[in-house]
Parts: structure tokens; sequence; C-alpha cells
């Protein structure tokens, strides 16, 4: 894979939980489960399908990273990059790269609401033929942003890091437009952190921008069923894994819903920098997991 390949999926599977997320939070119907299963994917196309006007750019590539992670339930495999974001399914298979960006137009121009549930049956069909011969065997698919986590180890620095954010707070707090106040905790507060991360242009090394990269994580684990998760970067860790340097989730402080099966990460580093990414119609609120209901 070149270099620009490889900075392409690793940009990819750090937007998949923020795709994830607007997909379930701003364009899907209330109340539609993404729980990974075969209706979920009858879900997503039913809603792409009966979106009035057809489903804009932004709803058709959210609905592909979910439909992709979904894919890859049933064929094993990983994230690629041919110009664009491919499922590579499982070596074993045969199979080649699937374009779900272009399975989600076909799916819009069918109207069929059976595109993705055919595709899926499709891959099984691949499994079920080596099975045939080898009942042992199961694809094996390389872990993403979307998986569940399961159990993690603590981590003394994350404990660390936490333990002097949590220390800092009051006088970060202090500092801004309406003090504690308005920053407490609350998803309406969001608003205020928003205008002061656009206002401020902060940079890395900018205590401000440190505190709120704390703030929005403890907002997120407040209202998201969500916790802190750290995983030290190991330059000898094997590739795939968590704290592979490669990994781009390794290194950094970032939230996740270790209770739930379609749980999501949330990196509050990457979201406070899509702010001046994507501009003024960019919304943490928008953003921010849903919690259980």
């Amino acid at each position: 894979m070149s270099d620009d390949h490889g900075r392409a999926v690793e940009e990819w599977l750090q937007d998949l939980p923020l795709l994830v997320a607007r997909l379930e939070q701003v364009h899907l119907p209330e109340g539609t489960v993404l729980d990974h299963s075969p209706e979920s994917l009858a879900a997503v196309e039913r809603a792409l399908v009966d979106q009035p006007g057809g489903a804009d750019e932004d709803f058709a590539r959210a609905a592909a990273a979910y439909v992709g992670e979904v894919l890859m339930g049933a064929c094993g495999g990983r994230w690629g990059w041919e110009g664009e974001a491919v499922v590579l399914p499982d070596p074993a298979l045969g199979l080649a790269p699937l374009r779900v960006g272009p399975l989600v137009h076909l799916a819009l121009a069918s109207g069929s609401g059976r595109v993705f549930t055919e595709e899926r049956l499709r891959l099984l069909t691949a499994v079920a033929t080596i099975r045939a011969t080898d009942p042992d065997w199961a694809p094996h698919k390389e872990p993403s942003p979307l998986d569940p986590l399961g159990p993690q180890p603590d981590d003394p620095a994350l404990a660390t890091w936490l333990r002097e954010r949590r220390a800092a707070f009051p006088a970060w707090a202090d500092d801004l437009p309406g003090g504690r106040s308005t920053f407490d905790f609350s998803l309406t507060s969001l608003d205020a952190l928003e205008r002061e991360v656009r206002l401020r242009h902060a940079v890395a090394t900018d205590p401000f921008l440190t505190g709120a990269v704390w703030y929005l994580g403890q907002v997120v684990c407040r209202h998201s069923d969500s916790e802190w998760l750290h995983w030290p970067v190991d330059p000898t860790a094997e590739p795939g894994s968590h704290h592979h340097p490669d990994n781009p989730w390794s290194g950094i402080p970032f939230t996740h819903q270790p209770l739930r099966r379609d749980g999501l990460a949330f990196n509050p580093s990457a979201e406070l920098h899509n702010l001046v990414r994507f501009g003024d119609g960019y919304h943490l609120r928008n953003v921010v997991p849903a919690a259980r209901t």
C-alpha cells in the first residue's frame, strides 16, 4: 500500500465513528437501531430510498461506512483504498474489493430495498463454500474503531492525565465567558465550547485546547454511556494491534461505549479540529454518540 493510500485509510478509519454517529442522529428515522444486524442493513437502505429528493452526499457517505462494517461482519477483511474506501474481504475468499460507495448509489438507483441484503447473502455464500470443506474456518476481520472493545486494562498514563485535567478544570472554566455556570457539562454547553474553539484557533499545545479536549470527552461520558480509553503506542506491536503506531486511535485519550455492541468511539481532539475543518455548519451536539434508550 502506498503512503498516500495508507494515509487515506487512516483518515477513513478515524472518520468512521463520526460518520456512523451522523447516520444515526442526523439521517435516519428516530428509533433506528444500528446493531450490525441484517435488519439494520434493510433499515438503512429504506431510509436512503425514502429520502425526499434523494440522499445527499453526506448521507450516502455515512451509509457506506456503516454498510461496509456490517458486510465485513460476513466476509471479514479490512478497509482499503482505491480512490475511495473499499472493503477488502478475507483473502481466502478470493473476492474482489467491494466498493461500498457505488453499492449505496446502486441501492438508490434500484429502489428495491434489497441491494444491501443481497450483497450480504452473496458474501455469506462465499464463506459457506469454504466452510463446506473446512467447517472450522471463519473469515478474519481486522479491528476497526466500530468493533466492540470489550474489557480494557487500566492505563496509568490515562489516569494521570484525567486527574490533572479534573484539577485544572475550575481555572480553565473560570477563564471563559460564563465560567463554570456555562460550562456545566450539559449538552447545551457544547455550543459555548464551539464558539470558543472557533474564536481562539487554538493549537495543540494551547492549554485551552487541552482543557477543551477533556471537557468535551467528559460531556460525552456523562451523556453517552461512555468511558475514557487510551492505548499507548508500542513500536513493537503487531500490525492491526490497538497499540500499533499506524493505528490512528493509539496514543490519544478518547471515549468509547464499552457496554454496547453498536457502541461508538469518540475522539474529542479530532472533533474539535473538525469544527475548523468542516466550517460553521458542523456542530458538536450532532456528533456526540447517542446514549442507551
